[in-house]
């Protein structure tokens, strides 16, 4: 039949106060997944992983794209295909970047593309949030609906089928900082445990304020509204405790002119928000110095709003 490669980009969930439901993706990282499919009885083989964080990722049936082709091939209906896919893996393991959600994403696209089906991004979304719940275990779709559809991304539902809508950025930079330590497995599903389960009226009514200076002040770009939405009184501080240098990457991203910084989903990883590149730039520099007083080393990118994935069909098999 035909082999289709698809390149997703990371992505950074929750935002503050925007937690499981606002989610943006960026183009300092992506994957990139080959499918070939061909005649055949329903085998699916993941042939080969490469890229720079390989070496991090399952091989075989234990990888995400392998759990996320066989959901996608069952609700298509489609039994009678082989489908040997390639893995390059140019995304963070376990970063809190939406990794595993970018490689699932792509998986899927290029395996519809593959097929010769039209490319919906919006299921595309489903079929890899349902997937992730091998890594995380339960469902969740922000990270994946940013990968598929780019941009930032509002979650309208939290089950499928899904409901999202792509915003506006209002002319907004981004700071990606992730530390190089090793990757902790089963991370997403540790960092949910610490989330508190029950909330007062009060708390809930001042985290639904800051919800809404999130929304607004990304869209509009209103900083100081923003500001006020990326500091969260739910997650965030249950979770930043198991951050490297959290309080002092954040203090120095406020000292160098970042609108706020917040852990980038499940961290370790972290993402600031600047009003311009040059303003990025040196914001970029002083996180970097941040974990240098730390004792750690860590990667510091400048982002910006990444489109979503993309997909090549390479023709027949």
């Amino acid at each position: 039949m035909a082999t289709a490669i698809a390149k997703a980009y990371m992505s950074s969930a929750n935002l503050g106060s925007g937690f499981d439901i606002v989610a943006v993706a960026l183009d300092s990282y992506w994957d990139i997944v080959e499918v070939r499919v061909r005649s055949g009885g329903g085998a699916i083989s993941l042939v080969d992983v490469r890229g720079p964080f390989a070496s991090h990722v399952p091989r075989g049936s234990g990888n995400i794209v392998v759990r996320a082709v066989d959901i996608a091939l069952r609700n298509l209906g489609v039994g009678d295909v082989d489908v040997d896919m390639i893995l390059w893996k140019g995304i963070p393991v376990s970063s809190g970047l939406g990794g595993s959600g970018a490689s699932a994403v792509a998986a899927v696209a290029a395996l519809l593309a593959a097929l010769g089906y039209p490319l919906d991004r919006r299921w595309i979304a489903e079929i890899a949030g349902l997937a992730e719940a091998t890594v995380a275990g339960e469902p969740h779709f922000d990270n994946v609906t940013a990968s598929s559809l780019g941009g930032l991304v509002l979650l309208l539902s939290s089950k499928p089928p899904i409901q999202v809508r792509r915003l506006n950025v209002g002319g907004y930079y981004f700071v990606v900082s992730t530390p190089l330590i090793k990757p902790v497995e089963g991370k997403t599903g540790l960092m949910r445990k610490v989330i508190p389960r029950t909330l007062d009226l009060g708390t809930h009514v001042e985290a639904s304020a800051r919800l809404a200076a999130l929304i607004y002040g990304i869209t509009s770009g209103d900083a100081e509204a923003l500001s006020r939405g990326l500091e969260d009184i739910v997650v965030e501080p249950a979770r930043s405790k198991y951050i490297p240098c959290y309080d002092i990457v954040k203090s120095y991203a406020k000292k160098s002119g970042a609108v706020g910084s917040v852990i980038s989903g499940a961290g370790p990883s972290m993402l600031s928000i600047t009003t311009s590149r040059d303003k990025a730039l040196e914001v970029a520099s002083w996180v970097k110095k941040a974990y240098v007083d730390c004792g750690i080393e860590a990667e510091v990118r400048v982002a910006n709003v990444a489109p979503g994935v993309e997909v090549e069909v390479r023709g027949d098999g």
